[in-house]
């Protein structure tokens, strides 16, 4: 088994297939460019707190939701990994995560997200990695956490979507995401609350963590992070 860095999971990746629940769950998906990218509270808030918990190390998770018309609702994040990752490990989370999105009908892996300890925002590391992705859903997003948007509680995020067969800047304007998702965002972060957030990699040390963190926001804190 060779240890591989997160830039060269897609030599792995390349085997990986869509399963037939993703390509039926494609079926009706709409060919239309999206123009507003729709964050769901919870999955913006996840991925942001899977980077801080890992803030020393290289980030890897998964968006997931559905296209519909010129709206690409992103309704949930799922975390990946924090570590140096062994590339089969990319291959079966991919299968679990579209054993997961089979349970909603039109629920589809849509993009990624990943964070670096540096100060960067280039997207060569994962780019091969969202290019398979693209494979199995033509408007693939990837995004870039920036944390040192957070103390600002601004949008910590820069996206690129594949639209006519090369990635291109998501427009600010282009996502919605409410201020006040920012400022409890901002307040779970000062809570610690990210510490509580298990990735696939936590899963693989520990099979009773539940790595989609169905439970990690209850009472107050889930209400908060609805939409208005």
């Amino acid at each position: 088994v060779i240890l591989v860095d997160i830039q060269f999971l897609f030599t792995y990746f390349t085997d990986c297939r869509p399963m037939d629940a993703q390509a039926d769950n494609n079926t009706g998906a709409s060919t239309t460019p999206p123009k507003t990218y729709a964050f769901d509270p919870v999955a913006y808030v996840k991925a942001v707190m899977h980077s801080c918990k890992h803030s020393s190390e290289t980030v890897l998770g998964l968006f997931v939701g559905s296209h519909s018309g010129k709206v690409l609702n992103i309704t949930d994040s799922i975390p990946l990994f924090h570590t140096h990752s062994l590339g089969p490990m990319l291959k079966v989370s991919c299968m679990l995560v579209e054993e997961h999105c089979r349970s909603s009908p039109g629920l589809q892996i849509v993009g990624l997200y990943y964070a670096v300890p540096i100060k960067s925002m280039d997207a060569k590391p994962v780019k091969a990695v969202a290019e398979k992705v693209a494979k199995n859903f033509p408007h693939a997003t990837m995004w870039i956490i920036d944390a040192a948007k957070l103390p600002e509680q601004q949008f910590a995020m820069r996206g690129m979507c594949f639209t006519r067969e090369e990635w291109k800047h998501v427009p600010c304007d282009a996502v919605t995401l409410g201020q006040e998702v920012l400022e409890q965002t901002s307040k779970a972060i000062s809570e610690m609350k990210y510490l509580e957030i298990v990735d696939f990699d936590d899963h693989l040390t520990d099979a009773s963590l539940n790595w989609l963190n169905n439970d990690l926001f209850k009472g107050n804190h889930k209400a908060s992070l609805q939409p208005p």
